[in-house]
């Protein structure tokens, strides 16, 4: 596997708890990611995706590390 060419960093302004239950919440999701949300069980190793009510798969990949409310 390649490395990337380029990384995407976000500084966003709130506590870790709350950022952590924004990516999660299912519903949280839908309000800003235009309808869908994010499908994973949160674990390294486990397949992510980004899924739309009608089951249409806009993204999908693999979570690669996961400590919940410091790194995902």
């Amino acid at each position: 596997m390649s490395r990337p060419q380029f990384v995407y960093v976000t500084y966003i302004r709130t506590t870790p708890e709350k950022l952590w239950a924004a990516l999660i919440d299912p519903e949280f999701n839908r309000r800003y990611w235009f309808g869908a949300n994010m499908d994973s069980d949160w674990k390294a190793g486990s397949p992510w995706r980004i899924v739309f009510a009608d089951g249409t798969v806009a993204d999908k990949g693999e979570i690669l590390e996961c400590d919940p409310g410091k790194r995902l």
